[in-house]
């Protein structure tokens, strides 16, 4: 039988730094009363255009079914806003003013967890790490 190592998974350990840094980035959130993940809808949904359902989902890399749910709460919260699209039953959304002030608030700690991770592993290494990432979102 052939001796594999599964220290080198690559699945085992990208969901391992995905969970670590989603708590990292959650725990400053949570300052602004969102979450990491409602931090990244927030922003994809701020983009100058108004984006539709599946448009949003293909941003952030998301199922549309967990999408609409993230947005449908953001909504009762009163950050989002939907309207019908012009192309049919598609909705489109935009950030509401509390949503838009809420975003402006959370920044400043999206910057802190962006300086944290760099300093953990420094500019270089960083910047490496983007790139890799980004290539895996590829696959």
């Amino acid at each position: 039988m052939e001796e594999d190592d599964f220290s080198l998974c690559v699945l085992d350990n990208a969901r391992k730094a995905a969970r670590a840094v989603s708590r990292h980035y959650d725990r400053l959130a949570r300052q602004a009363g969102l979450t990491a993940g409602q931090f990244s809808v927030l922003v994809a949904v701020r983009q100058p255009r108004q984006a539709t359902t599946g448009e949003l989902a293909d941003r952030l890399s998301m199922e549309r079914t967990t999408l609409v749910r993230n947005l449908a709460l953001l909504e009762r919260k009163g950050l989002v806003i939907s309207a019908r699209s012009g192309e049919g039953r598609g909705k489109h959304y935009l950030l509401s003013e509390e949503g838009a002030r809420l975003l402006a608030d959370a920044v400043p700690l999206w910057r802190q967890a962006q300086r944290d991770v760099m300093g953990h592993l420094g500019a270089d290494e960083f910047t490496k790490t983007i790139n890799v990432l980004k290539r895996l979102s590829k696959l």
